[in-house]
């Protein structure tokens, strides 16, 4: 069996799958014996003359000339307690001008319910209360009052109707 640059790929992804005989993977072992392994695929050099050896002791990456792999950099974000200090104050900040915004919206809400009220007044002994808030009690209990006035009239319609449609059916019947 032998190995190309065209097919290693296939053969390393078998073999990281799982999937390769031993013939195969020792073909693999030989390849990257070689010195001949494309730049992208040098990083796994180390790898399999570590399986190669029989698999004894740390796997001992080769020395970076004879590879020719990059160094990755690793990258850690160290962030100061005053970046923080500073970020969680700031969402602070954003959190209670918001909660101000919305408690503030409703309380506008409130007083645009009530507002068409405004300049209304009532007088209690002699005394004229213009305070929206203080006769607002007073014009709830007008306004139920008028919804139950308003459904027992629209009793007494329906009553009215029922009576003419029976006044008809017995005309309906004399006259036949």
């Amino acid at each position: 069996m032998e190995l190309t640059n065209k097919n290693i790929e296939e053969y390393i992804n078998r073999f990281l799958d799982g999937e390769t005989t031993n013939a195969e993977e020792q073909a693999i072992y030989r390849f990257f014996c070689t010195g001949n392994v494309p730049a992208h695929l040098k990083e796994y050099a180390p790898m399999f003359a570590w399986y190669e050896g029989g698999m004894q002791g740390e796997p001992k990456p080769q020395a970076m000339e004879d590879t020719k792999v990059e160094k990755r950099k690793t990258f850690s974000l160290r962030i100061p307690v005053t970046a923080w200090s500073a970020g969680i104050a700031a969402m602070v900040v954003v959190t209670l001008g918001l909660g101000l915004l919305v408690f503030s919206g409703q309380n506008l809400a409130k007083n645009h319910k009530w507002s068409c009220y405004e300049g209304s007044y009532i007088e209690v002994n002699g005394k004229r209360i213009t305070d929206v808030k203080k006769i607002m009690p007073c014009i709830i209990e007008t306004l139920e009052y008028a919804n139950e006035v308003e459904q027992l009239a629209r009793q007494r319609i329906d009553e009215i109707h029922r009576s003419e449609q029976e006044i008809k059916e017995k005309e309906d019947l004399a006259n036949n």
